[in-house]
């Protein structure tokens, strides 16, 4: 459109309903897609003080405390120790993995429980010594 001296107006853009209704959806997946990732990440820590502050799920790698015993309850029980010689106990509620004696390292995910004080483990994760190692030789 011109006015009669020649110049271009411009008409004004008018947010129609439809376009609102578009931008709350697209806001609204981008708001669920963050609270969805946040949530389901885990930090990675080797520090059992850590792990007790943060208040929610981490990934906890230690080493092997003791070789641990199965409680009244039938959960797997163990401690993990820290970098720092820190001692938690780990509460696992399944069978204790197979490979567990040959562990070099553990990582319990899962969150720290300050009413029993103790680490509540969903998933272990169990390193042991690789056999792809090389082997030592005696020569």
């Amino acid at each position: 459109m011109t006015t009669a001296s020649g110049e271009l107006v411009r008409r004004p853009f008018a947010l129609k309903p439809i376009h609102i209704l578009g931008i709350a959806i697209i806001a609204l997946s981008v708001a669920m897609a963050y609270y969805g990732l946040s949530s389901s990440l885990r930090p990675y820590t080797t520090s059992i003080d850590e792990a007790v502050t943060t208040g929610r799920n981490v990934q906890l790698a230690g080493f092997l405390g003791s070789m641990g015993s199965y409680d009244a309850d039938g959960n797997f029980t163990f401690e993990l120790q820290d970098n720092t010689g820190k001692l938690v106990t780990v509460v696992y509620a399944q069978p204790k993995p197979s490979n567990f004696e040959q562990a070099v390292s553990i990582v319990a995910i899962g969150h720290y429980d300050e009413v029993s004080g103790k680490f509540i483990a969903e998933d272990l994760l169990v390193k042991c010594p690789s056999k792809y190692q090389e082997m030592q030789s005696s020569s």
